[in-house]
C-alpha cells in the first residue's frame, strides 16, 4: 500500500498481465489438428499479434470470436473455452492480446483495449469475408473490456459477457475498499458500463453470483447500462470462470439458443 500511494506501483497488472510467454502447444481433445490454423496478424501501432482458429468441417458454419481473460493465453484456454464454444457448432477464432502469449509489445492496457480487439475483428471480416455483423463474440473477464471497447467501432451479431468487471474504479473500491481515484493505481482506466452504452449488438451478460474475483455486482450494472436487446444471467454457485464446468448443461442449452434469436 505505501509503494502505491507513493506512486511506485499501479495495479495495472490486476487488470491487464497474463502469461507473457506461451504456456505451451495446443492439446486439443476434440477439435481435429487438421482444423486448427495458427496464425498472425498486424495491429495498426506496427505490432504482431498471433490467433488460432478451430476450424468446423463445414466452411458455412457461423464464425464466433473469444476474447479471453488475463489468467491465460491462446493454448490454456483452448480446452477452457474455445472447445466447449466449438462443441456448439460455431467455428471459433482465439487471439492473444500484446505482450501475451507469442504476441509482440508490452502488456499495455490502452493498446489491448483500443487496439487489439480491433485487429482481431478486422482480420477475421478480410480472412473470412463475412461483415463484422454476422460474427458472433464471446468475452470472458478482461476479454469484456476488450470487447466492448471493440463494439462501438465493430458491430458484432451478438455478444456474450461473462465475468466482466462494471469498471476498474467500481472494482478497486470493491476489493480494496478504497475511495481513491483510480489513476492513483492504474494508467488506464476502464469504464465498461459506459463502454456497454455504446454496444452495437444484442448483450447476453452472465455472472455467477460466487464469482470472488470480480464483484458479481457488475453483472447487473453492466445488464442496467446496456441499450436493448439485452440479457442477464447470474447463476448461483458459480464463480470467476467456472460456469463451463460447473453448468455444462445450461452453457450448452442457453448460449446457443441467445445467438440464435439474433
Amino acid at each position: 500500500m505505501i509503494l502505491l500511494l507513493s506512486g511506485c506501483l499501479t495495479l495495472d497488472f490486476m487488470f491487464f498481465s497474463g502469461p507473457s510467454e506461451s504456456t505451451g502447444p495446443i492439446e486439443p481433445e476434440l477439435v481435429d489438428p487438421a482444423n486448427i490454423e495458427e496464425v498472425a496478424f498486424p495491429t495498426s501501432d506496427g505490432l504482431e499479434l498471433r490467433g488460432a482458429w478451430a476450424h468446423q468441417p463445414d466452411p458455412e458454419a457461423p464464425v464466433l470470436v473469444y476474447f479471453h481473460g488475463k489468467g491465460g493465453d491462446i493454448a490454456s484456454n483452448w480446452n477452457h473455452r474455445v472447445e466447449p464454444l466449438y462443441a456448439l457448432g460455431y467455428t471459433v477464432f482465439v487471439f492473444d492480446y500484446r505482450g501475451y502469449g507469442a504476441s509482440d509489445g508490452e502488456q499495455d492496457g490502452g493498446g489491448i483495449t483500443e487496439e487489439d480487439g480491433l485487429a482481431a475483428l478486422r482480420y477475421v471480416t478480410a480472412t473470412t469475408g463475412k461483415a463484422p455483423e454476422e460474427l458472433y463474440w464471446y468475452a470472458l473477464s478482461l476479454g469484456g473490456a476488450v470487447a466492448l471497447h471493440t463494439t462501438d467501432d465493430f458491430p458484432a451479431r451478438a455478444m456474450v459477457l461473462e465475468s466482466v468487471f462494471a469498471s476498474a474504479d467500481f472494482m478497486l473500491d470493491s476489493s480494496v475498499l478504497l475511495d481513491l481515484p483510480p489513476a492513483w493505481f492504474v494508467e488506464d482506466d476502464v469504464d465498461n458500463v459506459e463502454a456497454i452504452r455504446l454496444a452495437q449488438a444484442p448483450v447476453f451478460v452472465i455472472h455467477g453470483l460466487a464469482d470472488d474475483f470480480v464483484d458479481p455486482r457488475s453483472g447487473r450494472m453492466l445488464y442496467d447500462a446496456a441499450p436493448p436487446p439485452r440479457e442477464l444471467w447470474q447463476p448461483e454457485g458459480v464463480g470467476h470462470a467456472d460456469l463451463v464446468e460447473l453448468l455444462p448443461d445450461a452453457f450448452e442449452e442457453r448460449i446457443p439458443a441467445f445467438y440464435d434469436r439474433y
